[in-house]
Order: structure tokens, then sequence, then C-alpha cells
């Protein structure tokens, strides 16, 4: 007899490929705990029309670039998960708190590791960004598996990945383009990067770099590292930039910036033995201070 499927698990996705892969980690992991079905909400990606924060990037379904199958939510079934009695979000959970009603439309509290997401019931509506390896770290071997990629990577960059995996790869990931100047994320320096690669200089024997950027120009003209080093131009990238992404999850160590899309490369990255180099601090000036469950123990701040 088929095991009867109880509850739904939905979550919305927001931002860029890194963070649709962190929501979608979650997601999977509630899904599995509560042995019950995940969906999509692509509402908020899909409304272009929709007034952000200035600088703000519109993005769209990225996670299409894997081997992952999850159906979409209706917008019947996130208004009947979410289930919100009254207009104000704050007021509804108290007043369903008091009551002792279950709360169905979970909402990231803080942006460090908040485990009271698990106590939620298999009705749940996740909306967050929950950006730390403990909402899933027991669910990794799932996780990993749903992000293969979908496609094979194009011919021409085949030669490329070729010698990245024929060398002691270091994966050198630069974010510029929306964080230079930005208030809440901020772009590395210079410094940063030169302390980094001294670092993994010490850490390991031949390091070849390879330098991904979303402004490799700026990288060419302002990194001048002492290690070989290959600066990676954007005609590599392939569609959603999944050949971009999958070069780097191929190198063997890496520097990665304050973005979500260098942390995924270093995390699903299958060396045992990678050295992985994070920023010390993650945002900005007005972004959140607690990045404390953000990167695994073993990667290293500077």
């Amino acid at each position: 007899m088929p095991r009867l499927i109880v509850g739904m698990i939905i979550v919305k996705l927001m931002g860029g490929l890194g963070n649709q892969m962190f929501q979608y980690a979650l997601g999977k992991a509630l899904s599995l705990h509560h042995e019950t079905t995940l969906k999509l909400d692509l509402s908020w990606l899909l409304d272009h029309s929709a007034k952000r924060e200035t600088g703000f990037v519109h993005r769209n379904f990225d996670l299409d670039i894997f081997r992952i199958h999850v159906p979409l939510a209706q917008p019947e079934e996130v208004k009947r998960i979410r289930n919100q009695w009254l207009p104000v979000k704050r007021a509804d959970r108290l007043v369903k708190k008091l009551l002792s009603v279950p709360q169905t439309n979970i909402r990231e509290p803080y942006f460090h590791y908040a485990p009271s997401v698990f106590t939620a019931g298999p009705d749940a509506y996740l909306d967050g960004f929950w950006q730390s390896e403990k909402y899933f770290r027991q669910y990794a071997a799932v996780i990993r598996k749903d992000f293969n990629f979908l496609h094979p990577i194009g011919p021409q960059a085949i030669p490329l990945m070729e010698c990245i995996r024929l060398s002691e790869a270091v994966c050198v990931n630069v974010r510029r383009k929306e964080y230079v100047n930005n208030p809440y994320h901020g772009a590395m320096d210079v410094d940063y990067y030169m302390r980094a690669e001294k670092y993994i200089r010490e850490k390991v024997k031949d390091p070849y770099l390879y330098i991904f950027s979303d402004d490799i120009t700026w990288c060419e003209a302002n990194l001048h590292f002492q290690s070989p080093a290959t600066f990676v131009p954007l005609t590599y990238a392939g569609e959603k930039y999944r050949d971009l992404f999958r070069m780097m999850i191929a190198c063997k160590h890496f520097i990665i910036p304050n973005s979500s899309f260098g942390w995924w490369a270093a995390w699903l990255s299958e060396n045992g033995g990678k050295q992985v180099v994070a920023p010390l601090q993650w945002f900005a000036g007005l972004g959140p201070k607690d990045t404390q469950d953000l990167l695994p123990e073993t990667w290293v701040r500077l």
C-alpha cells in the first residue's frame, strides 16, 4: 500500500542561484524530516513589476540547471498553508501562539541558524534565506545528489575543465557588479585576495589559480598573484552560468567572496582535503552582524 502523504512544505524562492539553493536545501530537508512533499513558490521571483530597493537586481528561476523535479505551488496552496488570519503578520503569529494554533507561515527570525524551524509541522511555508549548512547537514548526501547538473558541460569549456582537474586548482571567486559600494553586501578588496592567496600558498603545494568573476577585466587589472593563474572569461559561462559554476566546483581549493554562489561551489567540491578561505566580515555595515553559522567549521575566515 502506498504511503499516505500528509502535509506540504512550500518554500519561497528569492534571490539568485546561490540563495535559491539554500532555500531549496532547507525545504528538501524539512520535507524529508516530515516525510512529506515539497513544492516551490516562484511568485516573488516572477514579479518583476514589484518595486524593490535601490540597486536591486531582478532574478529568475535558476534551479532548472540541476536534476531536480519539484512541482510548483499553486496560489491556492500557498494561501492555505500560510493561513494568515490577521493582515499584520506579527499580530497573526502572536494570536496563534496565544491560542496554541500551530504556526505554518514560517519566517526566518534572524540570519544565524534557527533550529525552531524543525519544530514546525508537516504543513509549512518557508520565507527566508536560511544560509547555514546546519539546516540540511543531516541530508547532505541527498542535497549533493539533487544539485547534479542536468546538461553536460559545453564543448568550449571541456579543455579548461580538463586543465582544472589535472592541476592543484584553486577557485578564486570575485563578486563585483552590484556589490561594489553596496551598503548591505560590500565587495571584497584587493588586500583580502592577497592575504587569502598567501594562506593558500602556505597550505597547498604548487597551487594554480583560476579566477572566476562577473568583472574579469577588473580582476586582470587589479589582482596580481604570485601563483600562476588563469583569468576565466565569461564566454565560458554557459546558460545561467552553469558551466562556470561546474568548473568552480571542480577545483580542489577555494578563495571565496561574501557570495552564496562561491559558498556553494566550495561546499559542493568533493575534494576531502580542500582548503576554503572566506571573508571574516561577510556583510557591510547594513548587513546582518551575526554570521556564526554561515560557514562550515573547517573553513578559514580571513
